[in-house]
């Protein structure tokens, strides 16, 4: 493996997270930042130790708010806890083989990753997975033909932050997964921000029924044109007979409660069927 690449994750350690702080905030030599830092990371295990499930490991990604050009040292790092092997791996492998199990753990601990206000390169999935960096470019690429962009560190400073776990989360969502579900998949994502996004994602399809422009959107929705022009994209490709249903009762939700009408009962179900018993979310 190439040494620069092997330098860069070395600076994602915990020690490094702290002691990168300590030198920012205290104006420590890197010497005494690094002597302090592991002293502290020591304390900490011996008493706090850490809230990770079976199966997680915990790694510090570069903060996903970090813009791109920014020397990796001067970073801040966040921990994030990973999910190595999950309930459902030895399943997948039986049933569908190596290679399935591979995309499925890329696939999901950059999202955990993204949940936790963290973003992973390729160099540093692969270094967490134990593969090569060409074999997570290949399965990168594989999401990217199904139409699905996976959050890496490169991906979002690409597309910007807002639209990296919102679209997934929508799409999931109008393709009949239930919050629960969804919350699971993608890192145990807050179900009150997903009705957030659902929201939102409703006011730019009546919007765009009714044939405003994106500028014009903005100043009645209160988001950025960058993610409306993905909503908009994104309501192009759902808008059909098999997801009408769904889009129409997003749809119906949002201009109730715009209306004034109805206002204790609007509703959004934990997963687009309407059976009984089913749990409800208030979109607001």
């Amino acid at each position: 493996m190439e040494k620069e690449i092997i330098e860069r994750l070395q600076q994602k350690t915990s020690i490094s997270a702290v002691q990168c702080e300590l030198q920012s905030g205290y104006d420590l030599s890197p010497v005494e930042a690094e002597v302090l830092a592991r002293r502290v990371k020591e304390l900490a295990e011996e008493q706090i130790g850490d809230d990770r499930q079976r199966g997680q490991v915990t790694y510090h990604a570069v903060g996903i708010e970090e813009p791109p050009g920014k020397q990796l040292s001067e970073c801040r790092r966040v921990p994030v806890h990973l999910t190595v092997v999950g309930e459902k791996d030895a399943e997948l492998w039986g049933e569908e083989g190596c290679l399935a199990l591979r995309r499925e753990r890329v696939r999901r601990i950059v999202y955990e990753a993204t949940m936790q206000e963290g973003a992973l390169s390729q160099e540093d999935v692969a270094c967490i997975l134990g593969i090569s960096v060409k074999s997570v470019r290949r399965i990168f690429a594989h999401f990217r033909e199904q139409g699905e962009w996976l959050p890496s560190r490169g991906e979002i400073q690409d597309m910007g932050r807002g639209v990296s776990h919102k679209i997934p989360i929508i799409r999931r969502y109008v393709e009949d997964h239930s919050f629960t579900h969804i919350s699971r998949r993608l890192g145990n994502h807050g179900i009150p921000s997903m009705t957030r996004y659902l929201r939102h994602f409703a006011s730019v399809m009546i919007l765009e029924d009714r044939g405003l422009r994106p500028e014009e959107m903005q100043s009645v929705i209160g988001i950025s044109e960058n993610l409306i022009e993905e909503y908009r994209d994104l309501y192009d490709e759902l808008n059909t007979s098999r997801h009408q249903r769904t889009l129409e009762r997003l749809k119906r939700t949002v201009l109730s409660k715009l209306a004034g009408t109805d206002t204790g009962t609007a509703k959004v179900t934990d997963g687009p069927s309407e059976g009984a018993g089913a749990q409800k979310r208030d979109l607001r």
